[in-house]
């Protein structure tokens, strides 16, 4: 599975959730690029939202 993910709006490399957009909705949550605001799957942005980025500022242990 690749580590990382296109954004078809924006052309972004998405690897962390950082880069991601997360709202609640009743039936679940949805995912969005932080950047352009394109719609991202849920299994994408679950996996991602899991992935730390390695940057200094990463608090996630």
């Amino acid at each position: 599975m690749p580590s990382a993910y296109t954004c078809d709006g924006c052309g972004a490399t998405l690897s962390a959730g950082d880069e991601l957009v997360r709202e609640p909705r009743p039936t679940g949550r949805s995912w969005y690029c932080r950047y352009c605001r394109t719609p991202v799957p849920g299994s994408v942005g679950e996996r991602l939202a899991h992935r730390e980025d390695g940057s200094p500022t990463d608090r996630r242990p």
